[in-house]
This record gives C-alpha cells, structure tokens and sequence, in this order.
C-alpha cells in the first residue's frame, strides 16, 4: 500500500496554491498534480470544491487572526488603538498574498460568482465578529459598530496598499494616525 496523503497535507498544497496562483486556481485536479495523486484523495478529504476553497480561505484567516491576537494584546482596545497595532502586522509583504486571496474572493463575489458570493459575506461578518469582543465600547451594539469601521479601514488601506503601492498606503495610514511620520 502507497503513501496516504492526509487532510492537513492536501490543506497546505491548496493555500500554497492559493497563495501564489490566487484562490481560483484551487482545485481538485492543482492539489492531486502537486502532490502526485489522484484528485478522488482530495475528494475524498474535501467533498467538495466549495468544501475545499472555503477551507482554504479561512485557515488563511485563522493565520492572520493568530498573528493579530499577538499585536493586540489580551485587553479591549479603542478602535484607533487596534487599527494602529494591526496595520504593522497587516502591511508587510509577507501577509500581502493572504489579502490578495481574499480581495480576489471579494471581486469574485462582487460579479456573482459561486461560491464566492456566498463565502465573502461570511469572511467579512467573521473578522467583524472577531473583533467585536477586542474593542472596548460600552455595549455590544458599539463593539460591533466599531469592529466594522477598524475592518473597513485596514481593508481599505491594504487595497490602497496593493493598487498604489505601500508608499501610498503607508502616507494614508499617517494621515490617519495609524502609523508613525
């Protein structure tokens, strides 16, 4: 009997498919090639391929989120304090192929495209939910509010980040007060 590839094994070949070719050339077929299988142990693994890229996309997010947890601390912060120790974690080349990943997932989702248009909504609502108990506001409802505006501001400079450059994203971030001058 041949070596069995497991779980975890297939996960790590479809991000680092993910992360270098983008999320859409996840598939069954990419995974097997890479690891000289047949894509049925895939399938096997993940039923199927919305299972598969769904995976993928939130691992990629439990990894950013544990690199966050570090920056953040373990007590609720202001927004502008959050949005300050996560932009140093968020900015750097190293994390840009994970943003790239799910701003793909989100221009996808934003043309209608399955699965995509069902996974960006619960990408977006989960990093809020994330945050909602890291911010300190008086009551949930606030959390929530200002989880969405600290979500909104790092997307927003980290597209302004891949599209104009980190020069540009950097200038915002001061602008902003996020990051030193």
């Amino acid at each position: 009997m041949g070596y069995r590839h497991d779980r975890n094994e297939l996960l790590a070949v479809a991000m680092d498919i993910a992360l270098t070719e983008g999320v859409s050339a996840v598939s069954f077929g990419r995974v097997a090639k890479k690891l000289g299988i047949s894509d049925r142990m895939v399938v096997y693994y993940f039923p199927n391929k919305t299972d598969l890229i769904n995976t993928v996309v939130f691992e990629i997010g439990l990894q950013l989120q544990t690199m966050l947890e570090s920056a953040f601390g373990p007590e609720p912060l202001e927004a502008t304090e959050l949005t300050r120790r996560a932009w140093p974690v968020l900015s750097t080349e190293a994390v840009m192929p994970m943003f790239d990943g799910f701003f793909e997932v989100i221009g996808l989702a934003s043309v209608g495209k399955s699965p995509y248009s069902d996974l960006a909504p619960l990408l977006l609502n989960g990093w809020i939910e994330w945050l909602v108990p890291r911010v300190a506001a008086s009551d949930e409802v606030q959390q929530r509010a200002i989880a969405a505006s600290v979500v909104a501001q790092l997307d927003g400079l980290l597209m302004v980040r891949r599209i104009s450059g980190a020069d540009v994203a950097l200038s915002a971030a001061q602008a902003m007060g996020i990051a030193p001058y």
